[in-house]
């Protein structure tokens, strides 16, 4: 860890280390989860599957308190090897904990089979609850919307994050992962496609295992943006219910965090920032709302705040209704941090409830030359290809 990646903002290069990610993620601390009278409201990560379980395993290790981790998947062995304070094993008497070897529909049949385990993982009354699961495989593909229904009887609102399976693993995969993801917008709220391949691309040389901890960073990041908007005191009175209602108007579109020190463009950086992530294709044109916090030392001035709003302003539509909060935090000494939560935006990565479902049988041929991206638009539309 410790090495560099190149963020490009909109023209502007903001160099971010691996190191400094952590340093971000590690910097809230808020009420016990298993607190369900807390006022910071109930905040659920579920892990499905091998993919999911290891991204829940990465942000255990990061630190995050607060918000409850969960880790689901049908294989004993790889669930062991997980940390993670609640972990479900499903379909025991189905796999006998072996896995569902890459078969969704057994994944589903050990989902609902255990359905009570994994209502009773997510507690009474799961405010906003993030899954995180791989598409394309078994488990991931085949549970996840299993989970979304259970905590969507629950009153949750929905966020999950999938990841899409990499061009070299075929047509097959693909095909699988399609109708994953048709399945969880059934109950998701928001739907965030990962691309592995802009993962390895951002990746570059990197090990396997530091390459997906620059993908679980992301969303370690994200996940406490939202647990800092909603405990934190600022001049605007944000919270949970704030959230959940950006949600049923637009559907939460990003989520995004960003910080700089930079003496002379700090502010500009910092929402830059916050408006780009390399994983997750971000374009705020066109967005229907915004909630932007923005947090500085003492040093902080109202013209960066201004500043800060501007930008934001300018890349959403005429119309969009904008909610600021400003606050004072000392340890950041002379950086400036903006966490800003979007609705409506534009995105190849990103599939909100508004997004009619496609429901007409596939016709992709699956002879000839494949191509995963027609592949996908085929059950997406072409506005949201990778």
């Amino acid at each position: 860890m410790g090495k560099e990646e190149k963020i490009n903002s909109s023209g502007s290069n903001r160099i971010i280390s691996s190191d400094e990610f952590l340093k971000s993620a590690r910097s809230v601390e808020i009420d016990d989860p298993d607190d369900e009278d807390s006022v910071t409201g109930n905040l659920v990560i579920v892990g499905v599957g091998g993919c999911g379980s290891n991204t829940i395993d990465n942000i255990s290790k990061l630190g995050i308190r607060g918000i409850k981790l969960v880790a689901i998947n049908t294989d004993k062995v790889h669930l062991d090897g997980i940390n993670a304070p609640y972990k479900v094993l499903i379909g025991d008497s189905i796999t006998h904990g072996l896995g569902a070897g890459g078969r969704p529909e057994v994944a589903r049949a050990c989902a609902e089979q255990d359905a009570h385990k994994i209502s009773d993982a997510l507690g009474n009354r799961p405010d906003l609850v993030f899954i995180a699961a791989g598409m394309g495989g078994g488990t991931g593909t085949g549970a996840a919307p299993v989970v979304a229904k259970i905590a969507k009887d629950k009153g949750a609102k929905i966020i999950a994050f999938v990841t899409l399976p990499f061009r070299t693993e075929g047509r097959h995969k693909y095909k699988l992962a399609q109708e994953g993801i048709r399945q969880l917008r059934k109950w998701a709220d928001t739907v965030v496609l990962i691309s592995n391949d802009k993962l390895l691309k951002l990746a570059g040389d990197r090990p396997l295992d530091e390459a997906f901890m620059i993908a679980d960073m992301t969303l370690a990041v994200m996940v406490k943006g939202i647990a800092e908007i909603i405990r934190k005191r600022t001049m605007v009175n944000v919270d949970l219910n704030d959230i959940r209602t950006l949600m049923s108007v637009g559907g939460v579109a990003a989520v995004g965090i960003g910080e700089s020190s930079d003496p002379k463009r700090r502010g500009e950086e910092a929402v830059k920032m916050a408006l780009r992530n390399q994983l997750i294709e971000i374009s705020p044109e066109g967005a229907r709302g915004a909630l932007v916090v923005v947090y500085g030392g003492k040093n902080m001035r109202l013209t960066e705040v201004h500043q800060i709003t501007e930008i934001v302003a300018s890349k959403m539509s005429s119309d969009a209704i904008i909610k600021i909060g400003a606050d004072i935090d000392e340890s950041l000494g002379d950086g400036v941090r903006v966490i800003l939560l979007l609705t409506g935006i534009r995105s190849p990565d990103m599939l909100g409830p508004d997004v009619p479902l496609r429901t007409e049988p596939l016709t992709v041929s699956i002879d000839g030359k494949y191509d995963p991206v027609e592949a996908l638009e085929e059950v997406l539309g072409s506005p949201y290809v990778l």
